[in-house]
C-alpha cells in the first residue's frame, strides 16, 4: 500500500524544452492592490486563494508590476490528488507545454495565464469558484497589473478537468454581477471536465474503506497510504465531483446524483447562464454503446501454510456488477486463531464503464495492494515455535490483472448532455448516445452549451477500441504517442475554432483578436479538420519571413535593420514605410506589423496596407483599413493578403499608411506570414446610399499636403502638384454594390481628364476621365462597376470596395466635380 498516493497522482515524463519567461502571482481575498497581488516572497505561498503564472506578459514599465494584460486566456489547473497539495506552477506549465498549448496560444496573439489552486481536494468547489471570480473582479479593476483593453478583449477561460468546474461556476459568479463597462466573459470552455460527475469504481473505494480499517495507525500523523487516500477522495474538493459517494464510514459507496450535491443542485444556475457561449469538450467516445471489458479488475490472494494448513490469507478481489445482487468486491485478511475480517459488497457498478475517457484505476490498485500485501507477507516468512524457527510457506494463489482502465470522466458528463429534459447521467441515453447524426456544434437542448464535441468519428482516436485516459500525457518511456498528441491537437483546434466564432464582431465583420485572422473563420465547422491551421499542428510555429528592405519615409536613417523606428507622423494620410519582398507576394500571406503610438494628438488613427508592382507605385492594391489602438501599448496589425491565384503577380512591394491627426509611433517586426489558410469572405453589407458625392457622410482624404481640395459653391474643386498624387473617398467600410452597374460622374468641362478612378485596387481595368459626354455645359461619364472593381481581391469576387480614389497622372492637373453617383 506504501506507493497507493505516488501511483494515483503520478506524472508522467514531459518533454524537456526551454520555458517561456513567466511571472507568477499569488492571491488572497483584497484588502488593497497590493495585499491582493503579491509577488512570488516565500512568506505567501502560505497565504494565498490561488496562484496565477502570466506566461511572456507585455511589459509596461509605468505600472505596478511592471506588465500588463493583453488578452488573457486563462487556463485552470485539475484536482491534485496529493495529501500534501504539493503540485506546482512549474509542473503544470510543463504538462501544457507537452501539447505545446501555451505556444499555440501566444501565437495567436493570447497572454497565457495559468491558474492553480493551493488546495484542490480540501477546500470545496465552490470556494474555489469564488477565489476564482474574485480574481476576474480584481484584474478588471486594478491598476498594478492592468487590463487596458479590458471591454474590447475580454477575459477567455478554459478549465481542464476538476478546473472546468471551478471555471464555469467562477465565471457565472463574476459575470452575472459585473457592470456594463467591465471586461465581459467572452468565451468558456472545458477540457474533459465532470459537470455531471466523475467516477472512482465502486469496488475501488469500498475496498479503500477496507484496507484503511485494516491499517489504521490510530495516529492521525502517520497515517496509513489507505487511510490517507480514504480521507483525500472524502474531501469536499474530490467528494463533490464523483457520482459514487465518497463519505467515509458511508458503507453503500451507491451513486448519488439527486439535487441536494453541488454538482446537480446549485452548479446548474452556471450550467443554465446563457451571459456568454460555452464549448465542451469531452475526451470519451461516443459509440452507443459500453466499451468491451472484463467483468472483473483483479484478483490477488497471498496465503501463508504452516505445518500443511492455511496460517494467514490477505486477499482482494474487484469485480464489475450489473445488478444489485451482483458482488463487485470482496476483501479479506485472516490470521489463525486471532482474526477473519472479510468485507463483501453487492450491488450494480455500472457507471464503471459507461462511455468516456478512461484511468488505470484497476492497474494502479492492483500494483499498490500487491506491494503492501507482500511488505506484510515476504516471501521469507518464518516464525519461532520453542528453539526452532520455522520458515513458511508462501504463495500467490491468485496474482492476476484483468481489467486495467475503466471510465473516469462519462462523456455525457464532459459534455453536459441532456437527455428527455434531465441529465443524461440519470438517464440511460448517457451508455446509448452515439454520435450518429449528433448536431455538435448546434445541440440546443441536448446540451447547456453552445457547442460540445466528443471523440466522434472525425476524430484521430475513435477507431480504439475503450475511450483513451483522461488528460493523457502524450510520452511514455521517452517516446511521443503520435495518436495522443494528434488527438489533443484536435481538443485544442475545437476549443479555438469555437473561440473564433465568439470573437467575431459581426458589425464591423472583423475579428476582435486580429491574429485570428487568416487562421480561422467564423463560419467554419470546427468538425472539418482540414480546417485546422497549421499553427496548431505545428505546435505554434509559424512559417513566417522577414523584409530584405525596409525604408521609413519619417525617419531616414532607419532599415530593414532597424529592430524599432520611432517618429512623429504628421497630420493627414501619410505613407510611412515600404517593404520588398523581392519576389511576387504569395496569394493569401498575411502581412503584421507592430505597433505603438505615444502622444497623439487626436482620438483616432487608422492604417492601411498598399500592394504595388514598384517602389514608386503601379497598380495599386488597397486593403482594408485598420484601427489603431493609442493607449501606449504594442499592438499587432494585421491584413491578409488576396487570397485568388494570380491576383498578386508582379506585386512584391508593401506600402503602411497611417491616417490620424498626429503623434508619435513606433513600428517593429515587420513579417510576411505564409503558412495561412483561405477562406470564404463573409458578403459586406449593401452601401446604404447610392450618393458618394455630395454626401456629408462619406469623408474626402487627401494625399499629400500638395493635395489641394475644396468645395466652392457645390463643386468640388481638386488640384495636384505631383504626379501620382490623389485623393479618395472614404465610404467607412466595405460595402457591396453588386444591385448597381455603372457609376456615373460629372464635372466641368476641361477639368479632370488628367484623373484616373477606380475603387480601392487599380486593375488593368480602371478608367481616365476623358471622352466623356456633353450635357447642359458639363461632362458626364458613365462607367461600368466592373470596370472599377478589381474582382479579384474582392470578397467573393463581388463588387464591393471601401473608398473611390481619384489619382493624377500628370504633374499640376485639375478637376471640378459636380457629382458621383451608382446607377
Amino acid at each position: 500500500m506504501k506507493n497507493l498516493l505516488k501511483a494515483l497522482t503520478a506524472t508522467a515524463l514531459l518533454f524537456t524544452m526551454a520555458q517561456a519567461e513567466h511571472k507568477d502571482y499569488f492571491f488572497s481575498n483584497p484588502t488593497s492592490e497590493k495585499a491582493a497581488l503579491l509577488s512570488a516572497q516565500a512568506w505567501a505561498r502560505n497565504f494565498h486563494n490561488l496562484r496565477i503564472r502570466l506566461i511572456d506578459p507585455p511589459k509596461n514599465e509605468a505600472t505596478g508590476t511592471g506588465y500588463y494584460l493583453d488578452k488573457p486566456f486563462f487556463i485552470i489547473d485539475g484536482i491534485h490528488l496529493s495529501t500534501d497539495e504539493a503540485r506546482t506552477l512549474s509542473q503544470f506549465q510543463e504538462e501544457t507545454e507537452a501539447f505545446d498549448i501555451p505556444k499555440i496560444l501566444e501565437s495567436l496573439g493570447y497572454t497565457p495565464v495559468l491558474v492553480q489552486f493551493p488546495n484542490t481536494v480540501t477546500t470545496s468547489l465552490q470556494s474555489n469558484s469564488k477565489s476564482f471570480s474574485e480574481l476576474l473582479k480584481f484584474l478588471n479593476e486594478n491598476t498594478v497589473l492592468p487590463f487596458p483593453n479590458k471591454t474590447e478583449d475580454g477575459f477567455v477561460v478554459l478549465g481542464i478537468s476538476q478546473g472546468g468546474i471551478i471555471g464555469r461556476y467562477g465565471s457565472y459568479l463574476y459575470d452575472k454581477n459585473r457592470e456594463k463597462n467591465d471586461a465581459p466573459i467572452r468565451f468558456f470552455a472545458s477540457l474533459d471536465s465532470p459537470h455531471q460527475g466523475a467516477v472512482l469504481p465502486r469496488s475501488l473505494i469500498s475496498s479503500l474503506d477496507f484496507w484503511a480499517k485494516e491499517t489504521a495507525s490510530g495516529d492521525n500523523e502517520n497515517l496509513s497510504p489507505a487511510e490517507a487516500f480514504n480521507d483525500l477522495i472524502a474531501g469536499p474538493g474530490a467528494r463533490d465531483l464523483l457520482i459514487y459517494d465518497t463519505r467515509k464510514g458511508n458503507g453503500t459507496y451507491k451513486a448519488k446524483v439527486n439535487s441536494d450535491r453541488f454538482l446537480f443542485g446549485e452548479y446548474r444556475k452556471a450550467c443554465d447562464y446563457k451571459g456568454f457561449p460555452v464549448a465542451l469538450i469531452a475526451q470519451g467516445q461516443l459509440k452507443g454503446k459500453m466499451p468491451n471489458h472484463n467483468n472483473k479488475y483483479f484478483h490477488l490472494n497471498r496465503s501463508v501454510r504452516k505445518f500443511g494448513g492455511i496460517w494467514a490469507r490477505a486477499e482482494s478481489e474487484l469485480g464489475f456488477s450489473t445488478s444489485d445482487t451482483g458482488e463487485y468486491s470482496f476483501n479479506r485478511t485472516y490470521k489463525f486463531d486471532d482474526f477473519d475480517h472479510n468485507d463483501k459488497q453487492k450491488g450494480s457498478t455500472v457507471f464503471d464503464f459507461v462511455q468516456g475517457s478512461t484511468y488505470p484505476f484497476g492497474k494502479t490498485l492492483y500494483e499498490s495492494l500487491r506491494d503492501g500485501i507482500e511488505d506484510a507477507i515476504p516471501d521469507d516468512m518464518n516464525i519461532t515455535v520453542g528453539p526452532i524457527s520455522v520458515d513458511l510457506n508462501v504463495e500467490w494463489s491468485h496474482d492476476t490483472l484483468y481489467q486495467a482502465n475503466s471510465t473516469f470522466i462519462p462523456t455525457a458528463s464532459a459534455m453536459d448532455l441532456q437527455c428527455d429534459g434531465d441529465l443524461a447521467i440519470r438517464n440511460t441515453c448517457s451508455f446509448t448516445q452515439s454520435s450518429k447524426d449528433f448536431p455538435f456544434e448546434n445541440p440546443k437542448d441536448r446540451s447547456t452549451a453552445k457547442a460540445v464535441y466528443a471523440v466522434d468519428p472525425t476524430h484521430p482516436r475513435y477507431s480504439e477500441s475503450i475511450s483513451g485516459r483522461h488528460i493523457e500525457p502524450p510520452v511514455s518511456g521517452g517516446e511521443i504517442k503520435q495518436n495522443v498528441l494528434d488527438g489533443m491537437h484536435v481538443d485544442v483546434w475545437r476549443v479555438l475554432c469555437e473561440l473564433s466564432k465568439a470573437d467575431y464582431d459581426s458589425t464591423t465583420q472583423k475579428f476582435r483578436n486580429a491574429k485570428l485572422l487568416g487562421q480561422f473563420s467564423q463560419n467554419s465547422s470546427c468538425m472539418d479538420q482540414s480546417l485546422m491551421p497549421q499553427i496548431i499542428k505545428n505546435g505554434g510555429v509559424s512559417q513566417q519571413k522577414t523584409f530584405g528592405y525596409a525604408r521609413y519615409d519619417f525617419k531616414s536613417s532607419a532599415s530593414e535593420s532597424s529592430s524599432k523606428v520611432s517618429f512623429d507622423v504628421p497630420a493627414g494620410w501619410q505613407k510611412v514605410a515600404i517593404f520588398d519582398n523581392n519576389y511576387d507576394i504569395p496569394a493569401g500571406a498575411i502581412f503584421e506589423i507592430d505597433v505603438k503610438v505615444d502622444s497623439h494628438k487626436g482620438n483616432w488613427m487608422k492604417s492601411e496596407l498598399l500592394l504595388t508592382y514598384n517602389k514608386t507605385g503601379g497598380g495599386q492594391i488597397q486593403m482594408t483599413e485598420n484601427n489603431i489602438n493609442m493607449d501606449g501599448n504594442t499592438h499587432t496589425l494585421r491584413w491578409q493578403l488576396p487570397t485568388a491565384e494570380g491576383a498578386l503577380k508582379r506585386y512584391r512591394w508593401l506600402r503602411l499608411v497611417i491616417n490620424s491627426e498626429g503623434g508619435k509611433v513606433t513600428l517593429s517586426n515587420p513579417r510576411l506570414l505564409t503558412s495561412a489558410m483561405t477562406f470564404a469572405a463573409e458578403t459586406p453589407k449593401a452601401i446604404s446610399s447610392n450618393k458618394i458625392y455630395p454626401n456629408s457622410s462619406i469623408s474626402i482624404v487627401p494625399w499629400s499636403k500638395s493635395m489641394s481640395i475644396k468645395d466652392a459653391n457645390g463643386i468640388l474643386q481638386i488640384s495636384n502638384a505631383d504626379k501620382f498624387d490623389g485623393m479618395h473617398f472614404d465610404l467607412g467600410g466595405t460595402f457591396s454594390m453588386d444591385k448597381y452597374k455603372n457609376l456615373r460622374i460629372e464635372y466641368v468641362s476641361g477639368t479632370c481628364e488628367g484623373y484616373e478612378l477606380f475603387f480601392d485596387s487599380k486593375d488593368s481595368q480602371f478608367d481616365r476621365l476623358v471622352n466623356g459626354s456633353l450635357q447642359n455645359g458639363s461632362v458626364y461619364k458613365i462607367l461600368p462597376l466592373s470596370d472599377l472593381i478589381n474582382t479579384n481581391v474582392t470578397p467573393n469576387h463581388g463588387l464591393s470596395a471601401s473608398r473611390l480614389t481619384l489619382q493624377a497622372i500628370r504633374d499640376n492637373e485639375k478637376c471640378s466635380i459636380k457629382s458621383i453617383s451608382l446607377e
